[in-house]
């Protein structure tokens, strides 16, 4: 059997790479290969999965709608990616006797163009709770798909109204997130996490998020602080900003889920990872950044769809600290908010599930 798995960017990547490997783990002479589209697989790599192509990210990273220089800026220099890319996959296409596509409706376009096979399609970009699927995108998946896998429950059961073979099993961004043990909370303190992002504008979102941390420290002095630094973040540039909070505050790369087992709440502004948070039980409180990752327009969206485990405020540091206490203060009120956090996100064993469906599906287990 060989399989063809195509994927947006990083988080698509990761999610196509743990199906990949529990693909190899239940059927070991199974022959994969990916095709990144705006990465270069790391995600495959590190699990050893093949890797064809790839690309480096757009200028305006991923998010060129949001502003007229990032359209600009994506035309002058990507405007021969989906063709390059489309060469690619026609070029290999004899390694797509099955296919995956972990990403949009355009990507499944791109590989129905190349292979001219129908497709397991992971979609987790659209959902029923925040932006449904157009019907012409509904279109394209009843030609193009075996089966598409949604990320909630909701979205599944409308896809099937419409005809659609569609499962809900589980999100894989929820799996492999095991603690580091690179990270242990001072004693006797309310532990609140920080995720200021993974992009550029991840510093002018932690000149934000500093000023609500002062303004929790007057209200509370049993609080700490753990700042998640992502690996595309430079350290000492995210640690210069924390001037005067030295003692409070702790700076961490590569300990992202022990400071979530840890957190009583987080503070978030990125993307991928806050669903994470939330699919944990815990709550997330967000708010307008400095980049289009964290627009209000985005962070509405997102709040449509983790539901009450999300907290989304207008940018007032006084305000969001009173929020952020009443929260830490009211147990009841965490408990509800974890609960539709799992319920949005489903439990881990996304890709287990997703791997068996497939194999099941084609006769081989």
């Amino acid at each position: 059997m060989r399989v063809a798995i195509l994927s947006n960017s990083y988080g698509e990547d990761r999610s196509g790479a743990l199906i990949a490997k529990e693909l190899k783990r239940l059927c070991p002479v199974i022959e994969i290969v990916s095709f990144p589209f705006i990465s270069f697989g790391e995600e495959y790599k590190k699990r050893g999965i093949n890797v064809i192509g790839g690309s480096a990210p757009p200028p305006s990273g991923g998010f060129f709608l949001k502003s007229l220089s990032g359209l600009i800026m994506d035309l002058i220099e990507s405007i021969n990616l989906p063709f390059n890319y489309i060469k690619v996959l026609h070029k290999n296409r004899s390694t797509g006797e099955h296919m995956i596509v972990v990403g949009d409706v355009p990507l499944l376009i791109m590989g129905w163009i190349s292979f001219r096979t129908k497709s397991y399609f992971l979609a987790p970009c659209k959902s029923g709770w925040m932006a449904p699927h157009l019907w012409i995108e509904e279109q394209i998946m009843k030609k193009c798909t075996k089966t598409v896998f949604t990320h909630d429950e909701l979205t599944a059961s409308n896809l099937r109204k419409k005809d659609i073979d569609a499962q809900f099993l589980g999100n894989p961004m929820m799996d492999e997130l095991t603690p580091e043990n690179r990270y242990n909370p001072p004693e006797g303190k309310i532990l609140i996490g920080v995720l200021p992002g993974s992009r550029d504008e991840s510093y002018g979102n932690m000149e934000r998020i500093v000023k609500v941390i002062h303004a929790i420290k007057r209200r509370r002095k049993d609080i700490h602080f753990a700042v998640s630094v992502a690996d595309t973040v430079c350290y000492n540039r995210m640690r210069r900003g924390l001037t005067g909070l030295e003692k409070d505050v702790d700076i961490i790369k590569g300990a992202f889920v022990d400071i979530l087992k840890n957190s009583k709440l987080v503070i978030s502004l990125a993307g991928t990872a806050t669903e994470q948070v939330v699919g944990f039980g815990i709550p997330a409180v967000s708010f307008v950044g400095t980049g289009a990752q964290t627009t209000k327009r985005r962070l509405l969206g997102q709040k449509k769809l983790l539901g009450k485990a999300f907290r989304f405020m207008r940018y007032n540091s006084e305000e969001i600290a009173c929020e952020i206490e009443k929260i830490l203060e009211d147990k009841n009120l965490r408990e509800v908010m974890g609960m539709e956090g799992r319920k949005r996100m489903g439990v881990p064993g996304g890709a287990k599930s997703i791997a068996e469906y497939i194999l099941k599906n084609e006769g081989i287990l």
